[in-house]
Formats: C-alpha cells, sequence, structure tokens
C-alpha cells in the first residue's frame, strides 16, 4: 500500500481553564478538553478518506493539524514520510512540504478576502511559492485556474461577492490548486451549498483528483456525500477513531454502535448510491 499521508497517534488538548487568578481566588482546577485522542490512519497516494462524526468529534481540529494550521499535542502527521510538525527542518525544507498542502474550507463566503479581485486572490500563492516568472505567466496561470474549475478567464476581474456560493467555492477550490499541490483536505466543501450545486462541486474535485492525481482528506458529516466521494471511511467520536474501513464495507457492514447510529440518521444515503 502506497500511503502518501500518515496519521500517527495523534493528540490535541485545548486548555479550557480560567483565568490564573480566577482560579486562585476560588480553587478551580484546571479544565482541559481532549479534542482528539490517540488517532491513527493513512491514506494512499491518489485516494480519498473520509472522516465523518457529529459536530464536535475532532474532525476539523484533524484537518488543521493534517495541514499545519494546528500543531498537535503529541502524535505525527506524516507527508510522504516527512514529518510535518518536525522543529528541526529548514525554512526551505517547510516551505516545500507546505507548497505540497492546501485546505480548502466550509464556507466560500468566510475564505475569501472580499476587497480583493480573483485574480489577485489566485496569485497570491503563485507569489508565495515563486511558481511564475513575471507578470504575463501570472495571468496565464490564473486564467487557467479559472479555466481548470469551469470558470471563465475574464472572472478575474470580477469580486467574490459578485458569485454565487457554488462558483465562490469553485474559486476556493482553483486557490487550493494554484500550489500544484498533492494533497488537499477538504472540510465540509460542500455543507454550505444548495443540493444541486453540491452535486456539481463533488463532482468538479472527483474529476481534478483523476486528472491531477490529487490525495483527499475529506471531512464531512454527510454519509450520502461519502458515498461518493470515498474510498476509505474513518468514524470519530469524542475524538477517538470507533472504527474505520472501505467505504462501501462500512456502510454495508458497519462494526460500531455508533456507526449504525449515523447510518440510520442518514436518510439520503441509499439514494446517493444510484
Amino acid at each position: 500500500m502506497d500511503e502518501f499521508i500518515r496519521i500517527e497517534h495523534l493528540n490535541q488538548r485545548f486548555d479550557l481553564s480560567e483565568p490564573w487568578l480566577a482560579r486562585m481566588i476560588y480553587r478551580r482546577p484546571k479544565k482541559f478538553l481532549d479534542a482528539v485522542d490517540d488517532v491513527s490512519f493513512g491514506i494512499e497516494r491518489g485516494k480519498t478518506y473520509a472522516l465523518v462524526g457529529e459536530s464536535g468529534s475532532g474532525k476539523s481540529t484533524i484537518a488543521r493539524m493534517a495541514v499545519g494550521l494546528l500543531t498537535p499535542t503529541g502524535g505525527r502527521v506524516l507527508i510522504d514520510g516527512q514529518d510535518l510538525h518536525d522543529g528541526s527542518l529548514s525554512v526551505a525544507e517547510q516551505r516545500r512540504i507546505r507548497q505540497r498542502l492546501q485546505m480548502v474550507f466550509q464556507s466560500p463566503y468566510a475564505s475569501l478576502n472580499p476587497r480583493w479581485r480573483v485574480g489577485s486572490i489566485l496569485a497570491e500563492p503563485l507569489r508565495v511559492f515563486r511558481l511564475v516568472d513575471g507578470p504575463q505567466a501570472e495571468q496565464a496561470r490564473v486564467h487557467e485556474l479559472l479555466e481548470q474549475v469551469g470558470l471563465s478567464a475574464s472572472d478575474a476581474r470580477r469580486f467574490p461577492h459578485e458569485f454565487s456560493g457554488g462558483q465562490r467555492q469553485r474559486i476556493s477550490i482553483a486557490r487550493a490548486l494554484a500550489s500544484k499541490p498533492d494533497f488537499i483536505v477538504c472540510d465540509e466543501p460542500t455543507s454550505a451549498l444548495d443540493v444541486s450545486v453540491q452535486a456539481q462541486v463533488l463532482n468538479l474535485l472527483k474529476q481534478l483528483q483523476r486528472d491531477l492525481g490529487l490525495t483527499y482528506l475529506f471531512i464531512t458529516h454527510d454519509l450520502a456525500v461519502v458515498r461518493v466521494m470515498a474510498h476509505r471511511i474513518g468514524v470519530l467520536k469524542s475524538g477517538k477513531l470507533v472504527e474505520e474501513q472501505a467505504t462501501e464495507k462500512l456502510i454495508e457492514s458497519p462494526q460500531s454502535d455508533y456507526t449504525r447510529m449515523l447510518i440510520r440518521s442518514a436518510p439520503r444515503i441509499h439514494r446517493a448510491a444510484s
């Protein structure tokens, strides 16, 4: 098995304690929340691994650790064998690793700078990672990215508020593609969209995976979406991985009571298979 991503014994503990003075006066202990508790799994190169679970189960926390936005309390995130959070890495090595990782966030309304034109939004990662040489090459790459996600080159001159929700999410995907990543974390990328638009965005993500060989970590609570997108599923409950199987096997023969409860509460799951 050619694993591109390996999550090993990942932990994330948040300190929810009151301020020091209040704890001293009222003699209250510190409070901690174990948002992620000893989670391990791997993702094969070019495949999609879905993490499912209720809100608060730790899915988005894992997503942020997987792309380096959050440092784990314990455990490792290995990208092609390299520890993403290795403090001994040089700045150049960190840049090379992070260029291979991108994230598509849940809300396209919140993830795009409303004051920037779309062309500037897409050009930023090109400049940060020094992927193009000169303004003409930059403009050509921006136009290529827009067309790659089903938009027009002329859309580069418009602002995010001039687009629909589905179009904005396509822009978010184009921005993720700008750095030529190998691995993209999709954190509930369709949950803020209408059902008909969801299908279009999911089809786009699948097509891009086939064309570019992308590896996805797909975060969602919707098992109908998972059945369409994922090759393998991990089920999270209260920060723990309670079950992990190939998609069809998990949906048809779940092993844990929690997974069975999730499947029963997803009325669209059978229709998604048609």
